[in-house]
C-alpha cells in the first residue's frame, strides 16, 4: 500500500459468532526449517516479502561487476521493509545512478520518499514524491499536499520522561485502550491501534480541541470494502502519555459517523481517538494484556538498529509480523491491535498451507472504520505461529485483506492478548511473552556486523 490508496485497515470489529475468535489455545511453535521456501534471487525474495533472506544477497550484489538496477532496487526495497534506512538510502540513490527506464525511475524515487517518511523527513519525502510523480507515478495531490505542509515542522518532538507505564483496558470491545491528555488539557480514551497508518481524531473531538488544520485540502481512506471515507488533516500540540509528550502530532481527522460501532448487546461504541502507527512508530510499546498495563519508552536514534533476528517489518507504513501457517512459513501478517479477530486472507487462498478441506460459512460479521460490514467464510484447525509460540485456531474467519492484497491475513486481538506483547520499532521485533517470562526483560538485539 502507498499514500497513492491509503486505506484505514482499523478498528475491525466482530458483530456476534464469538466462537470465531475464543477457541485459541496456545503452544510453542514447532517449526521444520525443511518447510521454509527458499529462491534464488534478491528480487524472488522481495516478491514473497522474505526481506531477511532477501538481505543475504547484499554481498552478491554488491560485489557484481556490472550492477543492475532492479536488483539494487530490490535490495533497497527489503532494507526498507526492514527498518534499514541508511542502507535502502544508498542502495536505491545506486540504482537511480544507473538511470534506469523511466517508469523504474519512478518507483524508486516513490520508495526514496517512503524512507524520508519513515524518518520523519518530509521536506526530502516531498521532493522524491513530486520526482516520482514527474515521472509517471499516480501519486494522489492530497498526499503531495500533506507533505509540503509537514515539510517544515518538527514533528514528534520530545519531552519527558523516557518510559512510562499506564494502565490498559482490552475488553468489550476486545481492542486495547488507554486514557491519554491531547494538547495539554483533554483526556481522552484512546485507541492503540498498529493498523492504522494514521493517528485519528474524530470531527467532533478536533473542533473541541480547535485542532490546527494542515490545509483546507481533503484526503481519502478507503474502508472495510473499499468505499471511500474523506478525512482532513490536523497538527495536535501534544499527546500526553503519563510521562511521556510528544508535540507537533500528525493526526488524520475522521467524520463521527464513520467510527461508531455495533457491539455485544447491540450497545454502540464511539471512538474519538486512535493511536496510528504513525505515533507508535516512535516507541517501544510494551503491552502486558495479563496484568492490564502498557509501557511506551521513547526510541533514541542509537536505539534504532534492527536485530539479525527479526520478525516485524513495515510496508505502506504499517507493522508486519513474520510468521507461520501449519508450520510452513514464511508468511507476512498485519500487525493489527485496533482489530478484535485474527483472520486469513480469502484472495491468498490458493497460496496458503490450508490443506484440502473448503472453507465453510459462519454467522460472524466484521465491521471496520466507516460503518462497513462484511462476511466471510472459515477455515476450521488452523494454527498460526509469531516468534516463539503458536496458536491453534479451531476456526479462523476468512475477508479480504483490503489492499494488503498479498499479505496472508491480519494478526489480532485474539492471538496478541494471550501475551504480553512487545512491539518495538527499534529492533524490528514483535516478541511474545508467556507465563514466568513475561515478567522478565525483552532480551538485547542481536545485531548485524553491518550495523
Amino acid at each position: 500500500m502507498s499514500f497513492r490508496k491509503c486505506a484505514a485497515i482499523a478498528a475491525m470489529l466482530l458483530i456476534g459468532g464469538c466462537s470465531l475468535y475464543n477457541d485459541v489455545s496456545i503452544g510453542p511453535l514447532v517449526l521444520n526449517p525443511t518447510q521454509l521456501e527458499r529462491g534464488g534471487d534478491v528480487q524472488s525474495m522481495v516478491n514473497k516479502a522474505d526481506f531477511l533472506r532477501a538481505l543475504e544477497f547484499k554481498p552478491v550484489v554488491e560485489s557484481r561487476t556490472r550492477k543492475s538496477p532492479a536488483e539494487l532496487s530490490a535490495l533497497g526495497n527489503a532494507e526498507m521493509a526492514a527498518g534499514r534506512y541508511d542502507d535502502a538510502r544508498r542502495h536505491l540513490r545506486a540504482a537511480l545512478d544507473l538511470q534506469p527506464f523511466r517508469e523504474t525511475t519512478a518507483h524508486i524515487e516513490w520508495a526514496l520518499s517512503q524512507v524520508e517518511y519513515m524518518c520523519n523527513n518530509f521536506e526530502p519525502a516531498l521532493d522524491w514524491a513530486q520526482l516520482a510523480n514527474g515521472h509517471g507515478m499516480a501519486i494522489k495531490q492530497w498526499h503531495i499536499d500533506y507533505l509540503t505542509a509537514l515539510a517544515h515542522t518538527n514533528v514528534y518532538k520530545f519531552t519527558g520522561l523516557p518510559s512510562s507505564q499506564i494502565p490498559m483496558k482490552a475488553s468489550h470491545p476486545d481492542v486495547p485502550r488507554i486514557d491519554i491528555r491531547i494538547n495539554g488539557r483533554k483526556s481522552i480514551n484512546a485507541v492503540i491501534d498498529s493498523g492504522a497508518v494514521l493517528s485519528i481524531a474524530s470531527e467532533r473531538l478536533a473542533t473541541e480541541l480547535s485542532v490546527r488544520k494542515l490545509g483546507q485540502f481533503h484526503g481519502t481512506f478507503f474502508g472495510l470494502l473499499g468505499e471511500p471515507i474523506s478525512v482532513q488533516f490536523g497538527l495536535l500540540d501534544s499527546v500526553t502519555l503519563g510521562d511521556i509528550v510528544l508535540e507537533n502530532v500528525p493526526i488524520a481527522i475522521m467524520p463521527d459517523d464513520e467510527m461508531r460501532f455495533v457491539v455485544a448487546g447491540k450497545r454502540e461504541f464511539k471512538i474519538d481517538f486512535l493511536l496510528g502507527a504513525n505515533f507508535l512508530k516512535e516507541f517501544r510499546t510494551d503491552m502486558d494484556f495479563p496484568r492490564g498495563v502498557v509501557t511506551f519508552t521513547h526510541l533514541t536514534s542509537d536505539e534504532r538498529r534492527p536485530a539479525a533476528d527479526q520478525n516485524m517489518f513495515v510496508e505502506g507504513f504499517r507493522p508486519f509480523a513474520r510468521g507461520t501457517i501449519n508450520r510452513h512459513g514464511w508468511y507476512m501478517f498485519v500487525l493489527d491491535t485496533g482489530s478484535e479477530v485474527t483472520f486469513l486472507n480469502d484472495l491468498q487462498m490458493m497460496n496458503l498451507p490450508l490443506g484440502n478441506a473448503p472453507p465453510k460459512a459462519h454467522n460472524a460479521m466484521l465491521q471496520g472504520l466507516g460503518g462497513s460490514k462484511k462476511r466471510g467464510a472459515r477455515i476450521d484447525n488452523v494454527e498460526i505461529g509469531v516468534d516463539r509460540w503458536a496458536g491453534s485456531f479451531k476456526t479462523v474467519p476468512m475477508y479480504s485483506a483490503g489492499e494488503h492484497e498479498n499479505a496472508a491475513g491480519i494478526l489480532g486481538e485474539n492471538f496478541l492478548k494471550n501475551f504480553r506483547v512487545v512491539i518495538d520499532y527499534g529492533r524490528m521485533r514483535i516478541d511474545l511473552l508467556r507465563g514466568n517470562e513475561s515478567s522478565l526483560p525483552v532480551r538485547p538485539a542481536m545485531v548485524t556486523a553491518a550495523q
